[in-house]
């Protein structure tokens, strides 16, 4: 008869304590399966804000001439940001899994309304320069625009997938218009059309500076491809009227522009911007 060879038996407890190994192993491997990290976006963005009261000055004289000389008009004038439109190209670029370097060019709309409104009867003249010059002013909308060009740090609390993120930045703004200056065309008895100056800005500011205050998702379309959307806080220095024009006996007689004396304020501009992320640069997630 023949004799089986016996086979050695592996204990239970042995294959328990491999299955427990290969368990215990499984959640590190999936833990080094980092997802991939985007290092360095380009973003291109577009969307609207609205701004805040500008500035009033209670009472301006405004000189008309009569055939009785120069006389004087009183009038209250004002002006307020409205709905705007802002594009922004940036790239963000990520040494570390959270903390990126963020820079970005931006055209900020920033038209204002202004506003004028007459204090006592109007002086009688022939044309009624400074009546229709007030209702001309009265809801015009002045277009005004600044280019931004906006330095800082990005945070982004996750890496892969849904980024939420916040961010600040600060630079130089080239500004398109004046912020001070109301001035109407009027059509005179005699057919021409003459300027009507109640405030003028002759040496309008250009130069000026903005910083920006924003929180955002980034959420993931297409491989290389992100949606990108933000709500920010820019907050941008502003010229304004400090005060009236006052030398009214040079602007009576020697047909000088009334300047007001100008100062600078610093003015909170809500937006929110929606836009897409291109993923130029992305570093492998750990496989190991």
């Amino acid at each position: 008869m023949a004799h089986r060879i016996a086979r050695p038996r592996r204990p239970l407890a042995w294959l328990l304590a491999a299955a427990a190994l290969t368990l215990a192993a499984l959640p590190a491997r999936l833990t080094a399966q980092t997802p991939d990290q985007p290092n360095l976006i380009f973003t291109i963005s577009g969307g609207i804000s609205t701004g805040p009261s500008l500035w009033t000055l209670p009472r301006q004289l405004a000189v008309v001439h009569t055939l009785f000389g120069a006389e004087w008009d009183s009038v209250t004038l004002g002006r307020s940001l409205v709905t705007g439109f802002t594009a922004t190209l940036g790239a963000t670029y990520f040494r570390s899994p959270h903390l990126g370097y963020s820079f970005e060019v931006g055209f900020f709309g920033l038209d204002s309304q202004s506003s004028c409104r007459g204090l006592g009867p109007w002086v009688a003249d022939s044309s009624h320069v400074n009546q229709y010059a007030c209702q001309y002013l009265q809801g015009d909308i002045n277009r005004g625009d600044a280019v931004g060009f906006l330095g800082g740090l990005m945070w982004r609390f996750t890496r892969g997938g849904t980024q939420p993120f916040v961010r600040a930045a600060i630079g130089p703004a080239i500004l398109g218009s004046s912020y001070v200056e109301e001035e109407a065309p009027v059509i005179l008895s005699n057919g021409g059309v003459e300027p009507v100056y109640f405030l003028a800005d002759q040496n309008h500011r250009e130069l000026s500076w903005m910083a920006s205050l924003g929180a955002g998702v980034m959420l993931p379309l297409a491989p290389g491809y992100q949606l990108h959307v933000e709500v920010r806080d820019l907050l941008v220095s502003l010229p304004r009227p400090t005060g009236p024009a006052t030398d009214t006996s040079l602007i009576a007689h020697d047909n000088v522009l009334p300047q007001p004396p100008t100062g600078m304020r610093l003015v909170q501009v809500p937006s929110i911007t929606i836009g897409l992320d291109v993923v130029l640069e992305k570093k492998p997630g750990h496989r190991y």
